[in-house]
């Protein structure tokens, strides 16, 4: 059973952005939370692990806004991203509950 591939266009664009925008800084938000976590990054605003994190929020930002233009349709990028959204949000709730 063969399906036939489906070329990417620029249609949907706005609903891809929008979804790159928001839910993609949320999504990096829950990414550098669950590593602050991990990395035991005391939140200090002068410490270099809080700056460390603090920075990398835009280039993983920048690359899910990126990638998010890949997905063939703007309700699947934003039921995508929502989806992971969730998970990672569950996973730093419960990374969080352990570290206390």
């Amino acid at each position: 059973m063969t399906s036939t591939p489906v070329m990417l266009s620029s249609r949907n664009w706005f609903p891809k952005a929008s979804a790159g925008l928001v839910l993609g800084l949320t999504l990096s938000f829950a990414l550098m939370g669950i590593l602050g976590l991990l990395a035991h990054a005391d939140g200090q605003p002068r410490a270099v692990g809080s700056q460390f994190l603090m920075w990398l929020v835009v280039p993983v930002w920048t690359g899910i806004l990126g990638t998010c233009f890949l997905f063939r349709s703007g309700w699947r990028a934003w039921a995508m991203l929502g989806g992971a959204n969730a998970v990672l949000w569950v996973i730093y709730m419960g990374v969080r509950s352990m570290m206390s």
